[in-house]
């Protein structure tokens, strides 16, 4: 974030409204900042604040930051500060990394993975895009051993789990919906839970509550989904995404191999 400078400065008509040749302002006689300065400084801001700075009101600071910006360069520049070696060597450091990165995006940007890698890629390794099995439950969750009785006394007696839930569960999360804690695989839950709510069949609720560090748990299995293979048109664009990384970093690694072998390195460290 910039200091807060405090200029005046003087410009007429101000429309915020994006042209990308409209002057928004002028500096002195001839030097101007545009609606596309202001959209190059939105287009640089992380994407959270994509929406506060494509406002007027967000537009307007960032006009006062260019501004504030351009005037200070404009001082730095009439001071000699463009041939202060200082300013000088950074420049070049600039220049070299900006020199490296377009030669790496050049390079990389010619990469690419074909249909027939991705479909080979998935018929490779079938079993990583398995859909693993899953279960829906709810549960009930009390403090005390004597409460957890207390609810299957009711349950036995006929009152509804997810009334039951509604009613004694302490679990703030899933309560008001009964219970529901939606679907989940094994690996998600804390393990004494999940193996006692793995066993069930689809329909069945746990005869002997469970104990976690959270209390004494009720479990009802409500719906269960086999494993089932992911079909390559719904993972194929993840496949290409990978592979396209995988081949990238490769093409890089390549880049740099080849210079070491033209430019001998050494290192003292």
């Amino acid at each position: 974030m910039f200091r807060k400078i405090f200029i005046v400065v003087c410009w007429v008509g101000v429309s915020l409204l994006y042209s990308a040749d409209k002057v928004v302002a002028t500096i002195g006689t001839a030097n101007n900042i545009t609606d596309a300065d202001i959209q190059a400084y939105i287009d640089a801001q992380p994407s959270q604040y994509a929406q506060f700075y494509s406002s007027p009101d967000g537009k307007r600071e960032i006009l006062n930051r260019l501004i504030e910006e351009r005037l200070l360069a404009i001082e730095a520049k009439e001071k000699g500060y463009a041939a202060n070696s200082e300013v000088l060597k950074t420049m070049e450091q600039v220049q070299e990394a900006v020199m490296t990165n377009q030669y790496i995006k050049d390079s990389v940007s010619k990469v690419t993975v074909s249909d027939q890698e991705v479909s080979k890629h998935y018929n490779d390794n079938k079993t990583k895009y398995v859909q693993p099995e899953s279960i829906r439950a709810s549960h009930i969750l009390v403090d005390t051993e004597d409460e957890v009785k207390t609810v299957q006394s009711d349950l036995k007696n006929g009152k509804d789990f997810a009334a039951a839930a509604q009613e004694y569960s302490t679990d703030p999360g899933s309560a008001g919906n009964g219970g529901d804690l939606g679907y989940f695989t094994k690996g998600q839950m804390v393990e004494p839970f999940e193996a006692a709510a793995f066993a069930l069949k689809k329909g069945e609720s746990s005869k002997t509550p469970v104990q976690t560090q959270f209390g004494w748990h009720l479990i009802k299995v409500t719906d269960y989904k086999p494993s089932t293979q992911r079909p390559l048109a719904e993972v194929k664009e993840d496949i290409k995404a990978e592979l396209l990384r995988e081949k990238q970093t490769a093409k890089l690694q390549e880049l740099v191999d080849s210079a070491k072998k033209k430019y001998p390195v050494t290192n003292n460290l």
